[in-house]
């Protein structure tokens, strides 16, 4: 039988926080980041909690990079593969009145933790070729080997929102980040990738998933996905999902087998969780269920100039999900509750 079940759910933080991204450590302790201020526009800085008790309960336990009168911050964890080094990354913004979606200029940065998380080192500049306007939506991902891959999509104008998704590479566990790659680009120059998801594979083999729009005014299109087989230095050419979604998170379950969290924003909303298998060429979905549920269906206005119109409206996003010790899953996303945007945990068991 092929089923996701819901275990249980709760909310982590509700201070208008946005973009978690959650670990467990080798001592079973659970860490989640995210940003504070503003919700989905994120105009704080970054605070991190823990849970010792499986995601049930959570601690605040401190702020990993503040906001300052000129700058804000996005930070997501990951963890090295050795489980001794915790990454914090993101983009530092320096925010101006009136500005949107593509127009503030940023810069990628991250923190590291040697001590479980207790302790974070200053933030330090990761060189992205001289692009100053980035979209960053993933935590580093650490490889098995010990290269770190830290993503980014490019804003350099409004008509090419996310032309290209590219990748820093670091092989010295974030000393230098002298190699960089192109994770998505469309050969025809029509499409646009955004809100980027990397995953392991196995050693070698990587996933990258983005929402994909057309470059201008931002329509959607159906979500697409590449592979890389030499640890993420070259990658496959873009192909569609299938689905129709935005932003989409795929979770390794062993071979040709990923669960897929995804926004739907349009018709009956909410996140959705899939099991599919894929190829290089295409997906094949087994089961759907909804991992979050608003209660609200919408279709898109007719009357807009650009999708970037729409992002002011968005309600719940950010889905990502870890596997825990116990073989379940923990999903951790932001919504729009009660009039407030916090942080919502959701424990999975998934039977396939």
């Amino acid at each position: 039988m092929t089923s996701i079940e819901i275990l249980g759910s709760g909310r982590i933080d509700d201070r208008e926080s946005a973009f978690p991204q959650a670990v467990q450590l080798p001592d079973g302790d659970i860490l989640c980041s995210f940003s504070v201020g503003g919700g989905a526009h994120a105009t704080g800085g970054s605070d991190w909690v823990r849970s010792r008790d499986g995601g049930e309960t959570w601690a605040l336990e401190g702020t990993l990079v503040p906001q300052s009168a000129e700058e804000t911050n996005a930070l997501k964890l990951s963890l090295a593969a050795d489980g001794k080094t915790i990454y914090a990354y993101g983009s530092r913004a320096y925010r101006k009145a009136g500005k949107v979606f593509g127009d503030t200029r940023n810069e990628p940065i991250f923190c590291r933790s040697t001590d479980g998380g207790h302790t974070w080192s200053d933030p330090r500049i990761i060189p992205m070729l001289g692009h100053q306007r980035l979209e960053i939506s993933h935590g580093i991902l650490p490889l098995r080997s010990g290269r770190l891959l830290a993503p980014g999509a490019t804003l350099d104008s409004r008509d090419t929102l996310g032309k290209q998704v590219l990748a820093a590479i670091s092989d010295d566990g974030g000393e230098s980040w002298n190699q960089h790659t192109v994770i998505f680009e469309d050969p025809q120059g029509k499409l646009g990738y955004l809100e980027q998801k990397l995953a392991s594979l196995d050693s070698n083999r990587l996933i990258a998933t983005c929402w994909t729009v057309t470059l201008g005014d931002v329509v959607d299109q159906e979500d697409s996905f590449v592979l890389s087989d030499d640890r993420g230095l070259t990658w496959s050419e873009p192909r569609t999902t299938g689905i129709s979604g935005q932003t989409m998170t795929p979770i390794p379950l062993g071979g040709d087998r990923l669960m897929v969290l995804y926004n739907r924003r349009y018709g009956q909303q909410g996140i959705v969780a899939n099991l599919v298998t894929f190829t290089p060429e295409q997906w094949t979905i087994h089961h759907e269920s909804l991992l979050y549920d608003p209660g609200v269906s919408q279709e898109r206005p007719h009357n807009l100039e650009t999708g970037v119109d729409e992002f002011a409206g968005f309600q719940f996003g950010f889905p990502t999900a870890i596997r825990l010790q116990d073989g379940s899953f923990l999903a951790t996303h932001w919504s729009q509750e009660s009039g407030r945007f916090g942080i919502r945990w959701t424990r999975l068991r998934v039977d396939w």
